[in-house]
């Protein structure tokens, strides 16, 4: 790799090919050569705004290409992009504003209102602009000549991730971070500029955004986005576009399966060469199912957004992982498997696993104690329980934290118990993750309630608007009291 900045492999493929497809959505096709075009633009536009080196500017949209002139637009000049999930209710987007210290607000028309909401409380006071706007004087303004100013160790991406005891924690990711995993990835999937890789993912989660997207565009392959995920449309898209890629989570892979068991047909997704899953686990069940109906078989890798990726297939060397492993380690990331006294575990026995490599920053965003708690010297600690064989294979097999993961998108407890506790008649309250055959958890809220006649619609209805959909509990039940354990903390695995 020879890259400094995010900005400049984008730039190559368009200098070599500028009409080579860089997106294609809604219809609408991007060139390489538009999108760099466009990147230039904004910056001039950005740069007059007031947008200068070591500032954030949020992006608050669901899914588009010009998330990404965005992104490219910033690096130019110095400047760093924070995804906001477009479900986001207004006091979780004033929580990234004020956290993040976000200098400019970029939000999709849908979003105008919770942005303006999510400002007017925030201490911080953000420039606030439609994408529409911005893209407008955009298309106007004179081309940025100027050098790259972004580089190296300078933060290019803050994404925000829900972590087990707070609202989503600031993950920051420079240049060299991002460039390294893009590599990794990029060579791990073989991706070349033939390839047509089908995004589905929200851009706004790190998987969609770096994983999906920023390699594919690294690598100059065409993207071929989707707004959202359905199902059924992206099954037909897959049909109609022939891509050669397609990652998700699993739980998009068992909702294709199911949808395509009741239609009773079967689709052609003979185009794909690489169909692949992260962000939960992938269940025999799933991918036996996905196989059946489709006859393309997914494979499983295994990343954070703090350090990505970690294990998985390698298509350049043809190293398949065995069923129920997330596969083998993926260079330059480093792993140790290490037991409660510290050692590290045998071979066949389960361990924490610690994780470290130039694709980890090494700090989460404004958060000096929880980067203290999750590190052990210059080790990560994931918090995931992990099995490796004498092959190199690797499997994971349980969390030893309480975060949720439902259809791979992750979700904080303390978060959701904060909302519920607002109620005037709900007295205490645990949220926990229950077995869900498609999502892999559902958000369950296990309530104690002054108000005999509170049923558990009510609380869903209340948590609605205080929390992002895929946050409000699925499930509610009542008990007296909650469970404790001697230590005096809720017994959270008796409530599963």
């Amino acid at each position: 790799m020879t890259f400094s900045d995010i900005f400049t492999p984008v730039a190559k493929h368009a200098a070599r090919d500028p009409e080579h497809p860089a997106f294609v959505f809604g219809g609408r096709t991007i060139t390489y050569g538009a999108l760099i075009d466009e990147a230039r633009r904004l910056a001039t536009v950005l740069e007059v705004r007031g947008i200068a080196g070591g500032d954030r500017v949020a992006i608050f949209s669901p899914n588009r290409p010009e998330i990404f002139s965005a992104y490219l637009a910033l690096a130019i000049l110095g400047a760093a992009i924070v995804p906001v999930n477009a479900e986001f209710s207004a006091h979780e987007v004033r929580h990234i504003i004020d956290h993040g210290e976000i200098r400019m607000l970029i939000h999709g028309s849908a979003q105008a209102g919770t942005a303006g909401e999510a400002c007017a409380g925030a201490h911080a006071q953000p420039l606030v602009t439609e994408f529409e706007a911005l893209l407008g004087e955009a298309a106007v303004a004179p081309v940025y000549r100027g050098p790259v100013l972004g580089s190296g160790d300078d933060l290019a991406l803050l994404c925000y991730t829900s972590g087990t005891t707070s609202l989503p924690k600031g993950v920051a990711a420079t240049h060299r971070n991002e460039l390294v995993s893009a590599q990794a990835y990029s060579d791990m999937m073989a991706i070349k500029p033939e390839d047509r890789e089908l995004i589905a993912l929200p851009l706004t989660f790190s998987f969609g955004f770096h994983a999906a997207a920023y390699v594919a565009l690294f690598s100059g392959a065409t993207i071929q986005l989707l707004p959202r995920f359905h199902p059924r449309d992206t099954l037909e898209a897959i049909e109609v576009l022939c891509p050669t890629i397609f990652l998700g989570v699993p739980t998009m892979f068992a909702m294709m399966a199911d949808v395509a068991t009741k239609d009773e047909r079967s689709y052609d997704l003979g185009s794909l060469r690489l169909a692949a899953a992260s962000g939960a686990a992938l269940t025999d069940k799933i991918v036996s199912d996905f196989r059946a109906q489709t006859g393309v078989t997914v494979l499983p890798y295994y990343a954070m957004t703090e350090v990505r990726p970690i294990f998985s297939f390698d298509l350049q060397t043809g190293t398949l992982p065995p069923p129920g492993s997330v596969g083998r380690l993926i260079p330059p990331t480093e792993v140790r498997l290490v037991e409660e006294s510290g050692a590290d575990a045998l071979c066949g026995q389960p361990g924490e696993l610690w994780v470290r490599g130039p694709s980890f920053s090494g700090a989460y965003f404004r958060d000096p104690e929880r980067t203290a708690a999750s590190m052990a010297g210059d080790w990560f600690r994931t918090g995931d329980l992990v099995v490796c064989d004498a092959e190199g294979n690797y499997f994971i097999v349980g969390r030893s934290r309480e975060q949720i993961i439902s259809g791979g998108a992750k979700i904080a407890p303390i978060e959701v118990e904060t909302a519920l506790l607002a109620h005037p008649a709900i007295s205490d309250v645990a949220v926990v993750g229950s077995p869900d055959p498609i999502f892999g958890q559902v958000v369950k809220a296990v309530v104690v309630t002054t108000d005999p006649n509170l049923g558990p619609e009510a609380v869903i209805d209340f948590c609605r608007g205080r929390v992002a959909d895929y946050k409000v509990p699925r499930i509610v039940t009542f008990m007296e009291t909650l469970p404790l354990a001697p230590s005096g903390k809720v017994l959270k695995t008796a409530l599963v």
